[in-house]
């Protein structure tokens, strides 16, 4: 009985180990800071224009992180720098700002 216990045991933790999850994404090369930030868009699957107040910061595409007035931005707001971890939970009236590995504005979503 002790022997089929440590076996299914034994098999639990080889299941576990055998690489079923897929490899975590490398990030690419740092894209140039000559390059046209991406535009501020709305979320194309909520179908809402700008259901975040984002046009009204979209002035911030382009600038360092620095930039951004933290205090001034809506409630909940969130700056999202590379490799930084947040949630997955979509809300239409939450303004993401994220920043790319040059320490700029990349682009904003509301979500």
């Amino acid at each position: 009985m002790k022997a089929m216990v440590s076996a299914c045991a034994l098999a639990l933790v080889a299941a576990c180990s055998t690489g079923l999850l897929p490899p975590l994404q490398q990030e690419t090369a740092a894209p140039a800071d000559d390059v046209a930030p991406a535009p501020v868009t709305p979320n194309p699957a909520s179908g809402a224009e700008d259901t975040c107040n984002a046009a009204a910061f979209a002035a911030l595409v382009g600038q360092p992180e620095s930039a951004i007035d933290r205090a001034a931005l809506p409630a909940g707001a969130r700056v999202i720098a590379p490799n930084s971890m947040v949630t997955q939970d979509y809300r239409p009236d939450r303004l993401n700002i994220y920043v790319s590995t040059t320490g700029r504005v990349s682009s904003m979503r509301c979500g």
